[in-house]
């Protein structure tokens, strides 16, 4: 399957009733392999060297974009010191503020340990709420990831060898709830709403002084 044909299967869904189409059809478009090659042509015909529109962050790559949902390929390299680990985020225990799905694209694939949240009241710094037990899961080619916004902590574990992830994130839609995306340290108690938001930060500056943002 190519990316016009997913996106137009997508476009056709109801995000609450059809899970298993989607997580089928994403499974498909994994088997695509020039998903890259084809995005960065189509980028650099559309945009020239301009990566606004084409960069989710240092890693990822939007292969779509719409006010409904993202489709993002992203890069997981192992590491060997703190600051490479930082660059990808990983081990930062944290929720998103999307659904998300993702399907192992390339390599041996990272392992995210999960822990849901059980009490939906609104989180409040260096206050643990009540979890879950963790499950955790290792992103290898095929192999599918689906969180839930807002109530889901997880971090991410380096793979041992270059790996790519293939996602599907569907926005969160304007509604009336308090929820918010946070980041826990490694006992679990939340330390601020955002996710990694020194580390993006950080990345668009980069990009300004680069001329890129």
């Amino acid at each position: 399957m190519n990316l016009k044909t997913f996106i137009e299967r997508i476009e056709g869904y109801d995000p609450d009733r059809d899970k298993p189409q989607i997580i089928a059809d994403l499974r498909e478009l994994a088997t695509h392999k020039t998903l890259l090659s084809e995005h960065l042509y189509n980028t650099l015909q559309r945009d020239g060297y301009n990566t606004k529109n084409s960069l989710y962050n240092a890693y990822a790559f939007v292969l779509h974009y719409s006010d409904a949902y993202t489709v993002r390929l992203g890069f997981w390299a192992p590491v060997t010191s703190k600051d490479e680990s930082e660059t990808f985020i990983y081990n930062l225990n944290h929720t998103h503020d999307f659904e998300i799905y993702a399907v192992g694209y390339s390599g041996d694939g990272y392992t995210t340990v999960i822990r849901k949240i059980l009490d939906p009241a609104p989180l409040r710094v260096g206050t643990r709420p009540p979890l879950g037990d963790e499950t955790t899961l290792k992103l290898a080619q095929d192999e599918v990831l689906h969180m839930q916004p807002y109530y889901e902590v997880h971090r991410q574990l380096p793979p041992q060898c270059m790996s790519s992830s293939l996602s599907l994130i569907i926005h969160a839609q304007p509604s009336t709830t308090s929820a918010q995306a946070w980041c826990f340290d490694e006992d679990y108690l939340p330390t601020y709403p955002g996710i990694a938001t020194q580390e993006t930060a950080f990345y668009e500056q980069t990009l300004s002084l680069l001329g890129l943002e």
